[in-house]
């Protein structure tokens, strides 16, 4: 019997991998709205109803690599931003992104942009929680939006530019001097 719970899980596995390989690749090709889940599964070589054992739909596909990724970056991010080292933590920020570009830039500027910028701002306010509040101008949760909003356009910004118009250091440098009122408090 776990011998079959096994090879099941296995196989259920290879299913997910070869949906969320597809739908990168056609993201490649089209607009999130143009994409649909029989487009999916045929680029996947999966059964229709196999899909949706699954993902309710589409949407769930794409929300789920948006978390894995973003899951990915914070994790990263997190020892370095929480020692308040926000330029290092801007740098492996950028070096992940650069490391997965083309995925990113999928993500990111091809149909993606609103689960990932929902994902990260949702993954933003899980840690800000789990952090004592700072004196500052600007309301908690504003500074969140705005300071992920930056940080999500800058990195759109900076994927849509030929891959070699802008470096690691120089875009976390300009995340690092964009955000510094929001992390700091700024001026009040």
């Amino acid at each position: 019997m776990p011998q079959r719970s096994m090879v099941k899980d296995i196989r259920a596995a290879r299913t997910g991998t070869a949906l969320r390989e597809a739908l990168l690749r056609l993201l490649a090709l089209h607009s999130f709205e143009q994409i649909t889940a029989r487009d999916i599964c045929r680029e996947a070589g999966v059964h229709y109803a196999t899909f949706f054992r699954h993902h309710e739909g589409k949407q769930t596909l794409l929300e789920e690599i948006a978390a894995d990724q973003i899951a990915a970056l914070v994790e990263l991010t997190l020892p370095v931003a929480a020692a308040a080292d926000h330029a290092a933590g801007f740098v492996a920020l950028c070096a992940y992104v650069q490391e997965h570009r083309d995925l990113w830039k999928v993500l990111l500027n091809g149909g993606a942009g609103l689960a990932m910028r929902a994902e990260w701002l949702r993954r933003a306010r899980a840690v800000a929680q789990a952090m004592p509040p700072t004196e500052s101008w600007l309301p908690r949760d504003l500074g969140i939006v705005c300071t992920t909003g930056m940080i999500a356009d800058t990195i759109s910004w900076w994927l849509e530019q030929p891959d070699d118009a802008h470096g690691v250091d120089e875009v976390s440098r300009i995340l690092s001097r964009l955000s510094i009122p929001m992390l700091s408090g700024g001026p009040s």
